[in-house]
């Protein structure tokens, strides 16, 4: 009888179960997959390392491996990737907080950890297979000491694409989930004073929208856009209502002045984040202009995003091998 071995997914999900013995790693059995250290780097901060990481990470604890994620201090943010990376259920007893790059070792038997480190940390990472990530196209060269075993360009633009007399680099196409925003990074930008905490899982956002002047006109056109932002006028209660009528997490009120009580009991009945911006919707939207740019990798819709398109490509033939 095949032994079975549960794999922990995330919330909400079905168990998954491997069967030892059954599946293998491009045709390796698991036992004698033996890379035990991968470290995910890249030339500058905010090209798309922590989701990389994340999904080698979710890859290989499907496949059955004991998995831990580390991310290497050395940058501001550090912190909020290691407790990204403590928080993920299919690798349990990873680091909630960044670590040293002299601390990371061999995870031991058929164990697997994952590293997000700057370039110059991960120099320092013996015996590691390296996996460059860099945003836009493929940079010309790698960081010094390093020989990356594959190289992942995020965000490519149509003049970036992909190489293929060079098997072992993928290409991954803006895309508008792993672009997506917080609400919490909303709140930053502008300023805003939380009135409702809202309840969506992940606090994500797809879309920034702003409201047209008529609750006619807005229904359908809020309508258009999944998992958005509103952005609208605080005096504006037909249009409060209209955007929490369509699939929005975060509802972003300008102009300082409190909304009415009918619309501020329908968000917390909807589970509505709801935002009050103390400038009017033209400085607010001015000051959310690079919110898309510097969004950071966090949340289940983003890992799924990342995990999907990262799937069946080059980058884990490079690390197979």
């Amino acid at each position: 009888m095949t032994a079975s071995r549960h794999v922990p997914g995330q919330t909400g999900r079905l168990s998954q179960f491997v069967h030892f013995g059954t599946i293998g790693v491009r045709g390796q059995r698991l036992g004698a997959f033996l890379v035990p250290v991968v470290v995910v780097t890249s030339n500058q901060p905010g090209e798309g390392k922590t989701g990389v990481a994340a999904a080698i990470a979710r890859h290989y604890a499907y496949l059955g491996r004991t998995v831990k994620l580390a991310r290497i201090d050395g940058d501001g943010r550090a912190g909020d990737d290691a407790r990204f990376f403590g928080s993920l259920a299919f690798a349990p007893g990873s680091a909630s907080a960044p670590v040293a790059a002299s601390s990371v070792a061999d995870p031991g038997a058929d164990a697997l950890l994952v590293v997000e480190a700057g370039p110059g940390e991960a120099a320092s990472i013996a015996n590691a297979r390296v996996v460059l990530v860099a945003k836009g196209r493929a940079p010309a060269s790698a960081p010094a000491g390093l020989t990356p075993l594959a190289v992942v360009v995020t965000r490519a633009g149509a003049s970036a694409p992909p190489n293929p007399a060079d098997a072992h680099t993928v290409t991954l196409a803006e895309d508008r989930t792993l672009a997506g925003f917080s609400v919490a990074e909303v709140q930053a930008l502008t300023g805003a004073e939380t009135l409702i905490e809202g309840d969506c899982p992940d606090g994500t956002c797809d879309h920034l929208v702003i409201s047209p002047i008529s609750a006619d006109a807005g229904q359908p056109h809020l309508k258009r856009f999944p998992m958005k932002a509103v952005v609208v006028r605080s005096d504006r209660t037909d249009q409060h209502l209209a955007a929490l009528r369509g699939d929005t997490p975060c509802l972003l009120l300008t102009g300082g002045q409190r909304p009415s009580s009918n619309a501020l009991d329908a968000a917390g009945a909807s589970g509505v984040a709801v935002l009050l911006s103390p400038a009017d919707t033209v400085q607010t939207v001015a000051a959310l202009e690079a919110l898309h740019e510097n969004s950071r990798f966090q949340g289940e819709r983003k890992l799924d995003c990342m995990a999907r398109l990262l799937e069946g490509t080059a980058l884990y033939a490079a690390l197979d091998a």
